[in-house]
């Protein structure tokens, strides 16, 4: 309320103070990123160690803390960093709906610090940026959008940061999704990205923005930290059916010994029919 009175933008409002939110936690944010990245650089190292103690839980388990103590890396570090920003965004969330949905200034007042300055006429939470595209897409962030436009954008925003954090080598999504084609990763991912449609189409549009921004710069942070991933990279037949077939491989380089087995075994016993004495 205090950037709305001093930009007299509500919708800009809201992206300031997501900013500033985002900003504030941007250390929790690197060290999350950071640790994601260095887990893709020991996905060789995570995987033979899965095959070498395949029977043994134990002996993986006690593996790989020995492998995250080495490279500094935290397992609970991502969950702390969950904890922490959860109540945070959980207030703003509750704090702008409280306040887009307020009937009356009475209302907001009473919300209000009392060290702040409080409101005389109900704040205009109109949202007119896509006006410039259409003259019709006037949006109200106190209700659903009627345009869908933020549900939609955001949307899109979940599925390509999704997708950014998705590595984009083929052994290591391999690994890490169970030998999932990548077509079916790539269907997976819709069904957080359908639920934040639903999310955004349902409440109010102020909420959809607010969500919005946070993926926004959420994505810059993790691209300058984490790189592109997998955003760019369309799932291909090819590779989602080696990816869906790693034992097929694992068959035509046997098959592959084999024939190179027999084929030495047919040479030598023809070699041997030459030189019958050298034989015996």
């Amino acid at each position: 309320m205090v950037l709305y009175f001093l930009l007299g933008d509500f919708g800009l409002s809201i992206v300031v103070l997501t900013s500033v939110i985002s900003l504030l936690l941007l250390p929790l944010t690197l060290r999350q990123f950071r640790a994601v990245k260095v887990m893709r650089k020991l996905q060789p190292q995570v995987t033979a160690i899965r095959q070498q103690y395949a029977t043994d839980r134990l002996a993986q388990a006690q593996a790989m803390q020995a492998l995250h103590r080495e490279h500094g890396i935290h397992p609970s570090s991502s969950f702390l960093t969950l904890l922490i920003q959860a109540p945070i965004y959980s207030g703003l969330y509750f704090a702008l709906n409280t306040v887009l949905h307020a009937s009356s200034v009475d209302v907001i007042n009473r919300v209000m610090y009392p060290f702040l300055f409080h409101f005389t006429a109900l704040p205009n939470i109109d949202l007119m940026w896509f006006t410039v595209l259409k003259a019709s897409w006037h949006i109200s962030l106190g209700i659903p959008d009627p345009t869908h436009l933020l549900p939609l954008l955001t949307g899109a925003l979940t599925l390509s940061q999704m997708r950014m954090a998705q590595p984009t080598s083929l052994a290591e999504t391999r690994d890490a999704l169970m030998h999932l084609s990548q077509g079916m990763q790539f269907l997976l991912l819709f069904n957080p990205v359908g639920i934040t449609i639903v999310i955004a189409w349902q409440f109010a549009a102020g909420l959809a923005l607010y969500r919005f921004v946070s993926l926004a710069l959420s994505m810059m942070v993790q691209y300058f930290t984490t790189g592109w991933g997998s955003l760019w990279a369309l799932p291909g037949v090819g590779h989602a059916s080696s990816a869906l077939s790693p034992t097929r491989e694992h068959l035509m380089q046997t098959s592959l010994s084999s024939r190179t087995r027999r084929r030495r075994r047919s040479s030598s016993s023809r070699h041997r029919g030459k030189n019958p004495r050298k034989g015996r």
